[in-house]
């Protein structure tokens, strides 16, 4: 059975307007869950299949997080890298209630305002939002580690064949296409750590919310974290510092990087290595994301085009990656071409 949407909107015993529970999934599990509300908005979507609606009562919030359309892995990944985070005193949202066969989740509702929210509002909060950031991020990788799925040399070449999927991209590869594999292959092995750390993969402004009421790494609430895995420790170093949805001061940048190596006591040099080749394999993977799901009708996408292109290039001018320049420049040319007019 397909779950329904809050379709309509009706008068609370409050006066306060409500989205009306359409469907009986959702009506029974919030009865069971015996979380009560006055009224609920849906979330703005992100980029995943997942629904979200804030419940709200004279008692607090919840969020209410539907995942109908993930598969049943992803959302026990969710769960159990929620309850890690929690457990080395990071702040994921508790979870309150669940149903995996409906892929139902009642969670601790962190904040209503993301980090990225935040700095729309007043830009001279973003030294204090990166470094606590950069906190929670070493905090993280203190830990103990979790079990999770291993990003090799192997792996992180074939997370890029949504960008080689690209119809654009492929017309002008196939001749090239192994060779350009192997060369990246070939990057990630002499460039990353063999010491891997858990990662969050999607470490970003828009995913962390400040909560005041905490302190230290836990005051970074972790809002996305269900596809983490084990990785470089330069990986969400990179995924914060190079958002490809907003710019970041030059200086600020360069004090973040010192101040992660001189936590992790890690060899500058070799974190610009590491730096370069997953700035060069995040972003040639987003840009096929992004081209998939303007493909969708997820339009917005496309305004983050020209900052992630910059990004690739930024990593091919470095002389860690400079042999794979000729190699990608006419497949980042013709994608470059595609949205010039969008």
């Amino acid at each position: 059975m397909k779950h329904g949407c809050f379709t309509s909107v009706g008068q609370t015993k409050n006066g306060m307007k409500s989205y009306l529970v359409m469907n009986d999934v959702y009506d029974t599990f919030l009865t069971k869950s015996d979380w009560a509300y006055d009224h609920i908005v849906p979330i703005s979507p992100d980029a995943s299949n997942r629904k979200y609606f804030r419940l709200t009562s004279c008692s607090g919030s919840a969020i209410l997080m539907d995942a109908e359309l993930e598969s049943p892995k992803s959302f026990d990944a969710f769960q159990d890298v929620a309850n890690y985070l929690n457990s080395i005193g990071l702040s994921a949202p508790e979870i309150y209630a669940s149903d995996r066969t409906h892929r139902l989740m009642l969670l601790q509702d962190l904040g209503v305002r993301t980090f990225a929210q935040d700095l729309e509002i007043d830009q001279a909060l973003e030294p204090e939002r990166y470094k606590a950031a950069i906190s929670m991020l070493c905090r993280l990788q203190a830990g103990p580690g979790m079990k999770r799925s291993v990003a090799t040399p192997d792996n992180l070449t074939e997370m890029l064949n949504p960008f080689f999927e690209v119809p654009e991209v492929a017309n002008c590869t196939h001749g090239n296409l192994q060779l350009m594999r192997t060369k990246l292959h070939e990057l990630f092995n002499r460039s990353l750590s063999k010491q891997s750390t858990l990662s969050l993969r999607d470490c970003h402004v828009e995913n962390l919310v400040w909560i005041p009421n905490r302190t230290g790494p836990a005051q970074v609430g972790i809002l996305d974290f269900q596809d983490a895995f084990n990785c470089d420790p330069c990986y969400d170093l990179v995924s914060l510092l190079w958002d490809v949805r907003r710019d970041l001061d030059e200086d600020l940048r360069e004090y973040l990087i010192n101040s992660f190596a001189f936590k992790k006591g890690i060899d500058r040099t070799q974190i610009s290595r590491a730096i370069n080749a997953l700035k060069l394999q995040r972003n040639l993977r987003i840009l096929g994301i992004f081209d998939r799901l303007v493909s969708q009708g997820k339009t917005k996408y496309a305004t983050f085009v020209p900052r992630t292109l910059r990004y690739v290039h930024q990593a091919l001018e470095s002389e860690d990656c400079v042999t794979l320049n000729a190699d990608l420049s006419l497949p980042l040319e013709r994608y470059e071409r595609k949205y010039e007019s969008q």
